[in-house]
């Protein structure tokens, strides 16, 4: 294969250079991996003028809504609140009904992205993330097995 030709690499459309285009036309393309037990949900989006973003979800664990001890169940809700208020201005999490942490990114990224910056962009979001896993995983947060981000 030369390095002129478009090929098809899950989602996306490889063109020369590395340059990654949806496959399909109908939806952004996305992809999910694996960090320190969370599944992480990225899609590269574009608003159609150039411009794009590389969505990221990831599900940071369950908080024990039966903990034995009232007690270290508050104790992670309060770290999770604290976690909230440090965290970067373009990341967001809220605690969905099922005691869940969900956290939201959106990073700005040019398009056509290379898959070497993709590969960059994700890898730098998932070691800036490592820190605030630490403080979950001390405050009894635990990972969830199969998380599926709706």
């Amino acid at each position: 294969m030369s390095s002129t030709e478009t090929f098809t690499l899950g989602p996306f459309l490889v063109e020369a250079g590395g340059r990654l285009r949806p496959a399909r036309s109908d939806q952004p393309p996305g992809f999910r991996v694996r960090w320190r037990g969370r599944v992480v949900h990225a899609v590269v989006a574009s608003d159609g003028s150039g411009n794009g973003c590389l969505r990221i979800q990831t599900i940071l664990g369950r908080i024990p809504s039966t903990a034995p001890e009232p007690s270290s169940r508050l104790a992670s809700l309060r770290t999770l609140r604290g976690l909230a208020e440090a965290l970067p201005d373009t990341w967001t999490i809220r605690l969905l009904p099922d005691y869940q942490p969900r956290l939201d990114v959106e990073t700005e990224i040019e398009l056509p992205i290379t898959v070497t910056n993709l590969v960059t962009e994700l890898t730098t979001f998932l070691l800036d993330l490592s820190p605030y896993l630490d403080l979950m995983d001390q405050a009894g947060v635990q990972p969830v097995i199969q998380a599926e981000i709706s």
